[in-house]
Formats: C-alpha cells, sequence, structure tokens
C-alpha cells in the first residue's frame, strides 16, 4: 500500500485529537520524495505551523521534513537548518490516512525527540496517561509498540534518518 501523491505536490496534514473529531494541529506542506516505505513531506523555512488547540501559530526558521509510512503508528523526520539537523521529531498517531487533500491521523499524545547524534527522548507519557483509558485498547498497545518502532528505526538509520552529526541542545516547541 502506498498512498497516492507525487512529488512536488501541495499537501495539508491534519492531527486530530481523540475522542472526538477536533483539529489539534495542521500544516500545510510539499511532497518532496515518494518511496515504497512511504512519503516524504516538507514544510519549508517560512512556513506556518497551526496549533488550533492552543490557538496559535508559529512560522519556521528551519525546514521540518515529516515522512509517513502507510500503516505505521508514527511519522516524523528531521528538521534541518542550513543542511545541518538539529533533531528529529516523532509523533505517535494512528497511521495516516489519506483524504485526496491531507493526511489524517489521532495524535496520540506520545512523542520521541532525537537529537542530531541520533540520542533519543520519549516525551509526554503524562499526558498519554492520562489519555490512555479514552483510546481503544489496540490503540494503546500500537502508541506502545510504536516507540519502540521509532528506537529501532533511528538505530537502523532508515529513510529519512540522516547519518549522526553534533547534537544541539532540544528545541522549543509549541
Amino acid at each position: 500500500m502506498s498512498f497516492p501523491v507525487v512529488p512536488g505536490e501541495g499537501v495539508r496534514v491534519e492531527f486530530y485529537k481523540f475522542p472526538g473529531d477536533s483539529l489539534h494541529y495542521f500544516w500545510e506542506a510539499r511532497v518532496v520524495e515518494v518511496r515504497p516505505e512511504g512519503v516524504l513531506t516538507l514544510l519549508p523555512r517560512g512556513g506556518t505551523f497551526h496549533h488550533v488547540a492552543k490557538g496559535r501559530s508559529v512560522v519556521l526558521d528551519h525546514d521540518a521534513y515529516v515522512a509517513f509510512f502507510p500503516g505505521a503508528w508514527y511519522s516524523g523526520g528531521p528538521d534541518v537548518r542550513e543542511g545541518r539537523v538539529l533533531e528529529y521529531y516523532w509523533n505517535v498517531q494512528t497511521p495516516a490516512e489519506w483524504t485526496g487533500e491531507a493526511f489524517r491521523q489521532y495524535d496520540l499524545e506520545l512523542d520521541v525527540r532525537c537529537r542530531a547524534d541520533h540520542a533519543c527522548q520519549v516525551f509526554d507519557q503524562e499526558e498519554f496517561a492520562l489519555k490512555r483509558a479514552l483510546y481503544p485498547k489496540a490503540w494503546v498497545e500500537e502508541a506502545e509498540k510504536a516507540v519502540e518502532a521509532i528506537f529501532r528505526h533511528m538505530r537502523e538509520r532508515r529513510w529519512p534518518v540522516l547519518p549522526p552529526g553534533e547534537p544541539l541542545p532540544w528545541m522549543e516547541r509549541l
């Protein structure tokens, strides 16, 4: 299974909150690469990330690459400035669905952030613990497996992971 998009195509990326169907955050991206294992999108420097739940938007001062893998319970990739990886940001989520205009998924709270040297840390475990009873049991199990899958993804340096670099402090996130 693959997503029916082509390089250069504009796409919207939408993350929703469960339960319900409220838009949590979104951005407009461009498809930069399509492979059998997934689609790599780019929110370029100067692009806007809209956090609907927090009522805030931020204009990026770097390039944010996000790969979507069909059937995977995570997405993510490197944040890059002037050819240098700042860090990797991985979202744990329901598998992305292609709507014809957008990649749409539910955010499952857990995030994994990895420094340029590939050292990784899990974030937002408290938020996940608070919401775990609201999620279907299968979602909880898949979210927990996704964290391990992300660590493996980084260890194996699978696409779109770049060679290790000099680590920087964690980026501020909205």
